[in-house]
C-alpha cells in the first residue's frame, strides 16, 4: 500500500462543514484526462469525513457529509464556478429567461445501471425535488410553489424545460445545488429506501455506492464511461480515482496526525491544526468558506421570541473577539454573508453595538440552550459565545454537537434549541436569505421561525427584478430590516485550509471542495 495522494471534503459546515482526508493505494492504470471525455479511473483514494452520512437521498441532505457523498452519486444539470459563473454538468447548454430555462442534455449520459438518462427522467426527478424538498423555495422562488412551476422533458429533443409563474433570478444557481442531483427511475420509485443508498440504478453521478457500514466506512466505485464532468475554469489534470473509500474521523487533531504520518494525503481544517503544515512538502490553500452569524429560535416559549432578548444577545457579543478566537484570520461581517457578496450591506451603523452592561440588564438569569456544530475548530466559536453571554448574566447550556446532530436539531424540525452559531457556506444573499423566510422545516428552510415582513418584501423585490440598481436597493432595505430586528447577529468568516500532498488535486470553486473533480496525477 502506498499513501501519497489525497482527497477531501470540506464543503463547509453547518449548513455545512465537512472535513476529509485521503490516501491512494493499488494500481494506477493509464486513463485519458479526467476533466473531459469518458475518463477511466485507477487507484484508490481514502477519505475521512468529520461526521457520518445522514441520508443518501439528495433532496433530504442537511449535513456536509451528505453533500459530499451526494455530489459523487447524483449529478446536477449545472454547476457554479468562481464569481458565480454557471458551468455545464449534465446539461450541455441552456437558454434562460426571467421566467424559466430550457436545458439541452449532454448526449450519452447514463444512469448507474448503464441505461440512458432521458429528459423525462430528469423532469420527473426535478419535479420530485420541487414538490418534496424543503429547499425548493431556494431554487424556484417563494412565489413559484405549487402549480406555479411546471417542469417537462422532451425525450426526442433531449431537452428539459422549467417554467415559472413569476420572475426569479436565482434559478440557475439553485439548480447547481447538490440537493437537485438527478435521480433515475429506480430511485424515484424506491420511496424511503433511497435514503439508505441501497437502490441500484438510481444514480447519475460519477461514482456508485458499493459498500456501506453506517457510522464507519463507505466504498464507492467509478462508473465506467461516465462523461458528465463539470467544466470549471480550473479543472485539475490527471485521472479520477477508481475507488473511493470513506471513513468517519471526527477530530481535526487526529486528522492532522494522520496527514503528518502519511496515513492520509489531504486534510481540510478550520482550526489551528492547519498551522502544522507550513512547510515539509505540503501545499495549503485557504478560502473564507464559512460565514458565521448568531441565529435565534423565535418560536413561542423560547427566549429568541423576545426582540429585547435578541438585542441584548447582540450587545453581549463582540464580532472582533469572535474573530480573534480563530487567530484574527477571518473577516468581521456586517450582514449574514461576507463583503464579497453582490449587494451586501457594509453599513456597520446598522449593527447593534456591543454593550455588555446594557446586555446584563436584560440577560441576567435568562436560561439559553446554545446548540452549535463542532465541525468548525472543534466548536471554539460556540464556546466564545457561551462565555460572552455568561458574562452578561445568562445561564447558558452549550451543546457542541457533531455536524450531523447539529443539523438535525437546528435545521431539522425538532426546535429544541434557543440559539445557534450558524456556519453558513452560501455566499449569496438570496440563497442565505431563504433561511429567514417562508415555512419552517420540514416544509421549508426557515429553521428559526423568523417572521420579518420587511425582509420578506425586500427579498421578493430583489430576486424578481433584472435591474441591478433596483436589485441592490431592495437588498439594502431587506438587510436593514433583518439587522434592525436582530434576527441575525453577524460575526466573522472562518477560513477553511485545504492541505495537500503532491500527486492529487481537486477543484474548489468559490472555495468549496468538489469531490467529483478529484484527480490523481499521471
Amino acid at each position: 500500500m502506498s499513501c501519497p495522494r489525497f482527497l477531501s471534503g470540506a464543503i463547509a459546515v453547518a449548513a455545512v462543514s465537512l472535513l476529509t482526508s485521503a490516501c491512494t493505494t493499488g494500481s494506477n492504470p493509464s486513463v485519458d484526462g479526467g476533466g473531459a471525455g469518458g475518463a477511466r479511473g485507477g487507484g484508490t483514494v481514502r477519505l475521512a469525513l468529520t461526521s457520518d452520512v445522514t441520508t443518501f437521498d439528495p433532496i433530504k441532505q442537511r449535513a456536509a457529509s451528505d453533500y459530499v457523498v451526494g455530489r459523487l452519486m447524483y449529478e446536477t444539470l449545472v454547476g457554479q464556478d468562481d464569481d458565480g459563473t454557471i458551468v455545464p454538468r449534465i446539461a450541455a447548454k441552456w437558454h434562460q429567461s426571467p421566467t424559466g430555462v430550457t436545458f439541452t442534455l449532454k448526449k450519452g449520459v447514463t444512469c448507474s445501471d448503464g441505461k440512458p438518462l432521458t429528459a423525462s427522467q430528469v423532469a420527473a426527478s426535478l419535479t420530485r425535488y420541487r414538490t418534496s424538498s424543503a429547499g425548493a423555495a431556494m431554487t424556484f422562488g417563494p412565489g413559484n410553489t405549487g402549480a406555479g412551476t411546471t417542469i417537462t422533458g422532451d425525450d426526442k429533443a433531449g431537452t428539459v424545460s422549467v417554467r415559472l409563474a413569476a420572475p426569479w433570478g436565482e434559478l440557475l444557481p439553485g439548480l447547481a445545488n447538490t440537493t437537485t442531483g438527478v435521480v433515475c427511475s429506480p430511485g424515484l420509485s424506491a420511496g424511503d429506501r433511497l435514503g439508505t443508498g441501497a437502490v441500484g440504478g438510481a444514480g447519475t453521478g460519477p461514482y456508485e455506492l458499493v459498500g456501506s457500514e453506517r457510522g464507519s466506512t463507505y466504498e464507492l466505485k467509478l462508473r465506467e464511461g461516465f462523461d458528465a464532468w463539470p467544466r470549471y475554469a480550473a479543472m485539475p489534470a490527471g485521472r479520477p480515482a477508481g475507488t473511493l473509500k470513506v471513513s468517519v474521523v471526527k477530530n481535526e487533531s487526529t486528522l492532522a496526525n494522520q496527514l503528518q504520518t502519511g496515513a492520509v494525503d489531504f486534510g481540510a481544517f478550520t482550526g489551528p491544526d492547519a498551522a502544522r503544515f507550513g512547510r515539509g512538502g505540503f501545499t495549503i490553500a485557504a478560502a473564507p468558506l464559512i460565514r458565521n452569524f448568531v441565529a435565534f429560535n423565535q418560536r413561542e416559549g423560547h427566549p429568541g421570541a423576545d426582540p429585547e432578548i435578541r438585542r441584548a444577545v447582540a450587545q453581549a457579543i463582540d464580532a472582533r473577539a469572535f474573530n480573534r478566537v480563530f487567530g484574527d484570520t477571518g473577516q468581521v461581517m456586517t450582514s449574514y454573508v461576507d463583503a464579497r457578496a453582490l449587494c451586501v450591506s457594509t453599513d456597520a451603523s446598522l449593527l447593534t453595538k456591543t454593550d455588555p452592561a446594557a446586555a446584563k440588564k436584560v440577560l441576567d438569569g435568562v436560561k439559553i440552550e446554545l446548540v452549535g456544530s463542532n465541525a468548525v475548530a472543534q466548536g471554539a466559536g460556540n464556546t466564545y459565545v457561551q462565555e460572552a453571554l455568561r458574562a452578561a448574566g445568562a445561564d447558558v447550556k452549550l451543546t457542541n454537537a457533531d455536524n450531523g446532530t447539529w443539523a438535525t436539531r437546528v435545521t431539522g424540525n425538532q426546535g429544541d434549541w434557543d440559539l445557534t452559531v450558524f456556519p453558513m457556506i452560501y455566499g449569496q444573499l438570496a440563497r442565505g436569505g431563504v433561511h429567514f423566510i417562508g415555512e419552517e422545516p420540514a416544509k421549508g428552510r426557515n429553521f428559526g421561525a423568523v417572521d420579518n415582513k420587511a425582509f420578506l418584501a425586500g427579498y421578493g423585490a430583489a430576486t424578481t427584478t433584472v435591474d441591478q440598481n433596483a436589485k441592490c436597493a431592495a437588498w439594502q432595505k431587506a438587510q436593514k430590516a433583518l439587522l434592525h430586528a436582530n434576527d441575525v447577529v453577524p460575526l466573522a468568516t472562518v477560513n477553511v485550509h485545504y492541505v495537500f500532498r503532491a500527486g492529487i488535486s481537486a477543484a474548489t470553486p468559490a472555495g468549496a471542495f468538489d469531490p467529483a473533480t478529484l484527480r490523481i496525477a499521471e
